[in-house]
């Protein structure tokens, strides 16, 4: 199957007041989700993730899985050709997961 195509991020700021409220009652009525110290571990388990890897790699990760970029974005924004942007990303993704396993995250 393919992947899931990325959703574009949609920050709080960019609704209006009646889908802020919309989106507010719903996290409500699901609980809300995680609290702020889980998502505060999370977020620090990732950067620790994070920091293993070398710049370039940390780099297009995260315009590949935060920012949504397309690889081919990628390519031209770091001047680099699309298979190296794949197998790059294919490679940290990788070393991420060994070391995840490792640590028992």
């Amino acid at each position: 199957m393919r992947k899931k195509k990325v959703r574009p991020l949609v920050y709080e700021s960019d609704l209006s007041e009646e889908q802020a409220r919309q989106v507010g009652a719903a996290e409500e009525k699901d609980g809300g989700g995680p609290d702020v110290s889980e998502r505060l571990e999370a977020r620090q388990r990732v950067e620790r993730l994070l920091d293993g890897l070398d710049e370039r790699d940390r780099t297009m990760l995260i315009l590949k899985e935060v920012e949504g970029f397309a690889v081919e974005e990628i390519a031209r924004i770091l001047d680099l050709n699309a298979n190296t942007v794949k197998v790059r990303l294919f490679r940290a993704r990788r070393r991420i997961v060994s070391k995840a396993r490792k640590r028992g995250e």
